[in-house]
């Protein structure tokens, strides 16, 4: 944990300097989400339904899109 008080979040720090172009961790593609996922999961009905709320004309849709898809994700469980 970093910080004091009410300030404190967790987070990681280097104990040895890292080079450049070095890996440090590696995450296969298939684990990773962003808004293409999130979009084209079985929540895409209900996006393109409700442009108004998940539209990229909408200031923060495309947050929006990933909220929902981590919150269905989330109360899957697995």
């Amino acid at each position: 944990m970093f910080g004091k008080g009410k300030n404190r979040f967790p987070g990681t720090m280097a104990v040895e300097d890292i080079g450049k172009d070095e890996v440090i961790i590696k995450v296969p593609g298939r684990e990773i989400i962003n808004t293409k996922v999130a979009f084209y999961s079985e929540l895409n009905k209900i996006f393109y339904d409700n442009p108004d709320v998940f539209g990229k004309h909408v200031y923060g849709g495309d947050d929006n899109i990933l909220h929902a898809f981590i919150l269905l994700e989330v109360q899957k469980k697995e």
